[in-house]
């Protein structure tokens, strides 16, 4: 926790004296992350803050980017997570995973993206650009809501119904286009269909111009960690284009899957 730094005696903090008003600012993400949305007053009360400084603060981050305020008061954005993306936990699945999306990416000539669940959300963690002028811009959006994508029923797809039901009673489902799954029992059943299957589409329904398949990158364990996606305009990656690229695909996600079990197996590999 924020709080031990002034507990730390080392010399990276004891020759300096610590910044109090960004120590205040982490400890007020912190605050907003545990209890997201969260109103001024409320965390003026919990951080002991008085309501100016409360502000202050909070328009400071909002300006930065990583505080939004919502409709019931003031929560996280995703650019947090693009600085935890490069933490070596996210990096070494990045390394496992950069050789088979770049071979993908020669075959789709699309996007390729690598996807993880955080919350409600699905994140690409990294993506291979395809060469295409007409292409999707990676960097306008890099989170979906869990409903509106390919990866998001994937990464589910480990879960019982019963563990399904709890999630999805808990989440949002949000709008995206006239396509987006909102019911949740029609969510489920999308669900396992791209669970029997072994993929997913996402067809117009996180942008009404925009297709996508993704397949899963499995642990030891059978859950799913991750996914790899194809995604493109619908003009060009079109559904006879998509189960074109459904094999090289589920190829690309089993090596993925095979070289994150050899490391697995590696790290706890005894020493001689």
């Amino acid at each position: 926790m924020l709080h031990q730094l002034n507990e730390r005696t080392n010399n990276e903090t004891s020759s300096y004296v610590l910044a109090t008003t960004v120590l205040k600012a982490f400890h007020m993400l912190e605050y907003i992350a545990a209890h997201q949305p969260v109103s001024p007053s409320s965390i003026s009360k919990g951080l002991e803050l008085t309501r100016a400084n409360v502000h202050r603060l909070l328009a400071t981050l909002v300006s930065a980017g990583y505080v939004e305020k919502w409709e019931q008061g003031y929560g996280l954005t995703f650019k947090l997570f693009q600085l935890a993306s490069t933490v070596p936990l996210n990096k070494s699945l990045r390394d496992v995973a950069k050789p088979a999306m770049n071979e993908l990416e020669q075959i789709a000539h699309e996007n390729i993206y690598l996807n993880v669940l955080s919350e409600d959300m699905v994140l690409a963690i990294d993506e291979v650009k395809s060469a295409h002028h007409v292409i999707l811009n990676p960097d306008v959006t890099y989170s979906y809501p869990v409903n509106s994508c390919a990866s998001g029923k994937l990464l589910l797809s480990h879960y019982s119904d019963e563990q399904l039901r709890g999630y999805l009673s808990e989440i949002p489902m949000r709008e995206r286009t006239s396509r987006t799954i909102l019911e949740r029992e029609e969510f489920i059943r999308a669900v396992r269909s791209a669970q029997g299957k072994g993929y997913s589409t996402e067809i117009l329904e996180f942008s009404d111009d925009l297709n996508s398949v993704a397949a899963p990158i499995i642990d030891v364990e059978g859950t799913v960690i991750a996914t790899i996606s194809i995604s493109g305009p619908s003009m060009r990656l079109t559904e006879a284009r998509i189960m074109d690229l459904v094999q090289p695909l589920m190829q690309a996600a089993r090596r993925i899957t095979e070289r994150v079990a050899e490391n697995t197996r590696s790290s706890f590999r005894p020493s001689r």
